[in-house]
């Protein structure tokens, strides 16, 4: 019996996880998009944009979920149409990888619908085109998280060579993210093509420790490994309060804090659930004092599933 229609799910994620550049990034349980892809006697590809539709293009040759889709159908040439609704759950530009899991959750779905013929990693180019034509750069530490799940670290983009790291999964991560934008494409423009060798190895040792850490399940060794040299002291700039919210995370147990992604999302590194409590409450009142700025919080270990079919 044919598929008749089919619901997904992809996480947000953590890029960067500090010193990591567009090559680390970890899945966590919320937020998250959803997508719906059913069969239609139209052919070609129809599309429909529900939820926190704000800021976001409904038209399908602009959305990042429709782009991806029209893509993947291009490449697998089914004999039906598909009708795809995007759930839009996650606020836009958050750091968070709202657009991959747009991406993410919609090539789940259409994937699904076709009967799978595509493994997740063989999902990932598609995906990556959807980055491309939202951020000007085809990264994947946000799509490779939400599509695999877990840790991954992205060793070459030429040829794309992605790791799913096989972590212990007791690190709890705390997530504040505030109610303001900032620009993905603009937060990547700012930041320099040339870096100081010194600053380089720092960089190298960070991310190799927290590498070290995440197999370990090692909250205090992520945690100091976190500290990031070149990209977080050009872009704490973009994000409202960012130094207060940081101490305040630290001061309330944190092993570690910087932005996610592109910001302003902010991540801190937990040892404990109680920990994680207290640290995001603290993130919380410090946005609010520093910023005058609510912010949403979100704790949880890493989402080790990724995108799923509900």
């Amino acid at each position: 019996m044919s598929i008749r229609a089919v619901k997904a799910y992809a996480p947000a994620s953590i890029s960067n996880i500090g010193p990591g550049f567009d090559v680390l990034g970890l899945a966590i349980d919320k937020p998250g998009d959803v997508a719906v892809a059913q069969r239609d006697r139209q052919p070609g590809l129809s599309f429909v944009l529900r939820g926190n539709t704000a800021g976001i293009p409904s038209d399908a040759r602009t959305n990042v979920a429709a782009y991806v889709a029209a893509l993947l159908l291009g490449e697998l040439k089914p004999s039906f149409g598909v009708k795809l609704t995007l759930e839009k759950k996650m606020p836009i530009s958050s750091g968070l990888g709202s657009s991959a899991a747009s991406g993410v959750a919609a090539l789940m779905a259409v994937n699904a619908l076709l009967g799978s013929p595509l493994t997740k990693s063989e999902l990932i180019p598609f995906a990556l085109e959807g980055e491309r034509i939202i951020a000007g750069s085809a990264h994947a530490d946000n799509i490779a998280p939400s599509l695999l799940g877990g840790a991954v670290i992205v060793r070459s983009y030429d040829p794309l060579d992605v790791i799913k790291l096989q972590i212990r999964n007791s690190i709890f991560w705390v997530v504040a993210h505030p109610h303001c934008v900032v620009s993905t494409a603009h937060a990547r423009k700012i930041l320099p093509e040339l870096i100081p060798l010194k600053s380089a190895i720092r960089q190298w040792g960070n991310v190799g420790g927290i590498v070290a850490g995440l197999i370990a399940g090692n909250a205090k060794r992520v945690g100091t490994c976190v500290e990031d040299v070149i990209v977080e002291p050009l872009r704490a700039g973009l994000i409202p309060g960012f130094h207060d919210v940081k101490h305040a995370a630290l001061e309330a147990g944190a092993t570690g804090c910087s932005i996610s992604g592109s910001g302003p999302s902010i991540f801190a590194v937990a040892i404990s659930l109680e920990s994680a409590k207290k640290i995001a409450g603290a993130m919380k009142r410090a946005f609010g004092k520093s910023a005058n700025m609510q912010s949403d919080l979100f704790i949880s270990r890493a989402n080790l599933r990724g995108a799923t079919i509900i």
